[in-house]
């Protein structure tokens, strides 16, 4: 028994023995513990390459948050892509590189706002320099017997105006082989210089006006008006063909040529004369950082045109010519939604996001809408309660995958796109629930097809899509001429010479053509009084008498360049067979003879009418 007592203390003794030995080897590193301002000796060197190290990993993921709109790990984010109706996805591709908006519309068309805040910026650049901590290399450090060992904890950021300052509190330990020695650092705090914070303040800023002032939609506004047709009348005898191509790079190129002259109000310009201050946007504050904003055509947008792209001329029909001169009366509508990229930056930095601009039925959006889930369409693509099963195909019963809208009186909005599925272009999706509603369907290469369906029960859509093809036209000796044709749900303008095919789908056409030479005709200018009966002002109106009121009406002169001299209406129905045989669409159109005079003038407008056409494909 006395036996194993001794054993039993033996053991205690050297339990004690152990505690003792440990506890002195945590006092001794606990004595070298260190701070930043602390001199570790020998050490020194390779703890200063530490922090080096640190700070420049700290820099690299500060220039990640500049780049990528205040995001480090943007392919943690929600990624969503565009639609026909709404291109652009939720983030927009720089050289291959995704920086997510700011402001953006999903593919369901719902505003939607991503924009990070201070702290998860902060979280994001604690997480980026956390997972670099054991990144440094100290080989230059172990050929000469010093070794490093690096152990994980905690980092926090503080990104401030002019400075991000970092504090981590990890175990670093320190040994020499030649000299036997060792220390250890836990605590270590450092700063970078950065106008990080500053930059994201001024991005926040112009983010917020965007949202409240939608100054960007006003600037695209002004640009459609300029660079596009919207609502005019133009003095001419000749129908006006609009090509949706035209149009479209009009706004593309306005966009392009005015966007990139975008300034903030502040001391980082000059204005070179006083009209330039149109492209001031006027902040809370001055802003004396270097900015800029960017749209580039080649980012995803959405321009979408309403209106008639044939104006017809009025004044030479039959009964008008008492007006004396032609015109052309047109009117469109765009919805138009387009990316612009802001930046501040100063020649060691930069902050980048984009945001989209909406236009819709040629105005802007409506302000403070975006992050609360509000749709860009109408409020009935909030409804959506039927479910329909919609398939899209060509003639030859093959699948088309296509996109499609939906519409119910003056509403609509997106539905989805069918896809191929075991041989068929298919989606079950659901709709709002309308009576007698439009279906349309839209594929590249395709005219748009639509559909009538009443959603307000089960049902399916079964919609056949038809091809475009570009047909090459002979109008014989005809030098210049507008040839129109229109069918029920297509329509397509031949402007010859400028181009010799027009864009043509399977159907029956009613076609009328317009053949024109240079003419020396002038309407004489009009300067007349015209008098009308008006409700009398006064107690004599409440009575229901009436007075004449007279105002003068002044036209000038108008010289008529060019002359219908002849032309006709036809009708014919085109097979897909014969559209893309490649053989050429032969038009014999009827000439009349240039008119000398206003009156011939008319009576070739009058003779158009009761001529006819003749087609055939050769």
């Amino acid at each position: 028994m006395m036996v194993l007592k001794t054993k039993r203390g033996q053991v205690t003794l050297f339990i004690i023995l152990g505690i003792v030995i440990v506890m002195a080897i945590i006092g001794y590193f606990i004595i070298r513990n260190i701070n930043p301002s602390s001199d570790l000796g020998n050490f020194q060197p390779a703890y200063n390459y530490y922090l080096d190290c640190m700070q420049v990993r700290t820099e690299t993921g500060i220039k990640l948050l500049g780049q990528s709109g205040g995001y480090i790990y943007t392919e943690e984010l929600p990624f969503e892509s565009g639609s026909a109706y709404a291109p652009t996805s939720s983030q927009l591709s720089m050289g291959g590189t995704g920086v997510p908006y700011w402001s953006y519309v999903s593919g369901n068309n719902v505003l939607k706002e991503q924009k990070p805040t201070l702290d998860s910026m902060q979280e994001q650049l604690s997480r980026y320099v956390s997972e670099g901590i054991n990144d440094c290399n100290f080989d230059e450090f172990n050929n000469d017997g010093v070794f490093v060992s690096i152990y994980a904890g905690d980092v926090d950021v503080i990104i401030n105006e002019n400075i991000v300052d970092v504090s981590m509190n990890n175990p670093v330990y320190f040994y020499s082989e030649e000299e036997n020695n060792s220390a250890v650092a836990n605590n270590h705090a450092f700063s970078v210089k950065s106008k990080l914070g500053k930059f994201y303040n001024i991005a926040s800023s112009v983010f917020s006006a965007e949202d409240e002032q939608t100054f960007l939609e006003d600037y695209g506004l002004d640009v459609m008006r300029l660079y596009a047709p919207v609502t005019g009348v133009e003095l001419t005898c000749a129908p006006k063909v609009f090509k949706d191509d035209e149009m479209m790079n009009g706004i593309y190129d306005g966009l392009e040529a005015n966007i990139p002259f975008l300034k903030l109000r502040g001391g980082h310009y000059e204005l070179t004369k006083e009209e330039n201050k149109y492209f001031v946007v006027d902040l809370e504050e001055n802003v004396e950082e270097e900015i800029s904003f960017s749209y580039s055509r080649d980012w995803p947008t959405k321009i979408e045109i309403y209106g008639d792209r044939i104006a017809e001329p009025m004044g030479m029909q039959e009964g008008l010519a008492s007006l004396g001169f032609c015109y052309v009366p047109y009117h469109f509508v765009y919805d138009i939604s387009f990316p612009v990229l802001f930046q501040v930056y100063d020649d060691n930095e930069m902050f980048q996001f984009p945001m989209v601009a909406i236009i819709k039925n040629n105005q802007a959006r409506n302000a403070s809408l975006l992050g609360d889930g509000s749709s860009a369409e109408s409020e009935l693509c909030k409804y959506k309660n039927q479910n329909v099963r919609v398939s899209t195909f060509d003639l030859d019963g093959n699948p088309v995958e296509s996109t499609l809208r939906f519409s119910c009186l003056s509403q609509g909005c997106s539905i989805g796109s069918t896809e191929i599925k075991n041989g068929e272009a298919v989606v079950n999706a659901d709709f709002p629930q309308c009576v007698n509603g439009i279906l349309t369907a839209y594929a590249d290469g395709y005219a748009p097809a639509e559909y009538v369906i009443s959603t307000n029960r089960e049902t399916s859509a079964d919609v056949l899509m038809l091809k475009v093809y570009d047909v090459n036209v002979n109008l014989g000796n005809v030098d210049k001429a507008i040839v129109i044709f229109t069918s029920k749900d297509y329509s397509s303008a031949l402007n010859y010479p400028d181009s010799k095919s027009v864009k043509l789908i399977e159907g029956e056409y009613n076609m009328t053509a317009y053949v024109y030479a240079g003419s020396d005709l002038v309407f004489p200018a009009i300067s007349q009084q015209q008098c009308i009966d008006v409700t009398a002002s006064g107690v004599a109106g409440l009575l229901g008498q009436e007075e004449q009121k007279c105002f003068d009406i002044n036209i000038e002169g108008q010289t008529v360049e060019s002359a219908l001299i002849g032309g006709g209406k036809g009708y014919d129905y085109f097979t897909e067979s014969q559209l893309k045989s490649g053989k050429a669409l032969m038009i014999n159109i009827p000439l009349f003879g240039n008119p000398k005079s206003l009156e011939e003038l008319q009576n070739n407008y009058i003779e158009l009418e009761d001529s006819t056409l003749d087609t055939s494909f050769k």
